[in-house]
């Protein structure tokens, strides 16, 4: 089980990093001013704290704060995916006591 969360882990980082290329190459200037800072801030908040999901899971790196850094990128992305769903719920609430 462990493997496949860490798996999932890395997936989900490994898209945050694609994504983050293709908005800075398509030029989409607001809405990389907006992942960038997301990012900024969620590696300064996992280095700072040393919040590691890798080695929580079991894989190391060589290189110190890697773990950290791409923790970050996962915690950013994280925060992209939390905010769509509490959009949905938000929508979804108002639409349930509309009358």
């Amino acid at each position: 089980m462990e493997a496949i969360v860490l798996f999932l882990t890395l997936a989900v980082t490994v898209e945050g990093i694609v994504e983050y290329v293709k908005t800075i190459i398509n030029g989409e200037r607001k809405a990389a001013v907006i992942q960038i800072g997301a990012l900024v801030a969620a590696v300064a908040l996992c280095i700072l704290s040393g919040a590691d999901i890798y080695a929580a899971l079991g894989a190391t790196f060589t290189v110190p704060y890697v773990g950290c850094i791409l923790t970050g990128i996962f915690a950013s992305r994280g925060a992209n995916y939390a905010s769509d769903i509490l959009g949905k719920l938000q929508g979804v609430n108002i639409g349930k006591y509309a009358a």
